[in-house]
C-alpha cells in the first residue's frame, strides 16, 4: 500500500503540479502586459514551485536519499503559492470571495496530509537512510 501513496505523490508533483502552471499560464499570458510586473513576477514563481515540484517527483521516483526533503519543499511551497494566488493575485481568478477561506483550508490540509505521509512512511525513511530502518519494518516493505 505504501508504493501506491508515493505512486500518487509523483503523479501530483509531477504532473498535476505542472499541469496547474500550464493552465495558469494560458489563461493570463495574453494579458500578462496588463498585469505588470507583479503578474510576471508572480507567473514566474508559480513556475519554479512546477519546477521544483516535477525535481522532487522525479527524486522520489528515483528513490534518491535527497528526494523526500525536496519532496517536502515542494508540498509547502504548492501550499504557500496555492494560498497567494487565492488572496493577492495580478493573475486571472475565478474564484468568489467567500470560497477563498474554503479553498485555502483545504489546499492547506492537502498539503499537511502528504507532509504527515512524508514524515511517517516506513518506505520514505527507507529511501532517506537504509540504515534505519529496524527489521520488522523492513518486513513490511
Amino acid at each position: 500500500m505504501g508504493r501506491i501513496w508515493l505512486l500518487l505523490l509523483c503523479a501530483v508533483l509531477m504532473v498535476w503540479q505542472p499541469l496547474t502552471f500550464a493552465v495558469e499560464v494560458s489563461s493570463s499570458l495574453t494579458t500578462l502586459g496588463m498585469r505588470g510586473m507583479f503578474g510576471a513576477v508572480e507567473l514566474a514563481a508559480h513556475g519554479a514551485v512546477a519546477a521544483v515540484s516535477v525535481a522532487a517527483g522525479w527524486a522520489l521516483w528515483q528513490a534518491s536519499p535527497v528526494g523526500p526533503k525536496l519532496a517536502r519543499v515542494a508540498i509547502v511551497a504548492i501550499a504557500l503559492a496555492g494560498v497567494q494566488s487565492l488572496y493577492a493575485t495580478a493573475l486571472p481568478s475565478n474564484v468568489f470571495p467567500s470560497d477563498r477561506l474554503p479553498l485555502a483550508v483545504v489546499t492547506v490540509a492537502h498539503s499537511a496530509l502528504w507532509l504527515a505521509y512524508l514524515w511517517r512512511s516506513v518506505l520514505i525513511r527507507a529511501v532517506e537512510n537504509p540504515a534505519a530502518v529496524t527489521s520488522s519494518e523492513r518486513l513490511f516493505r
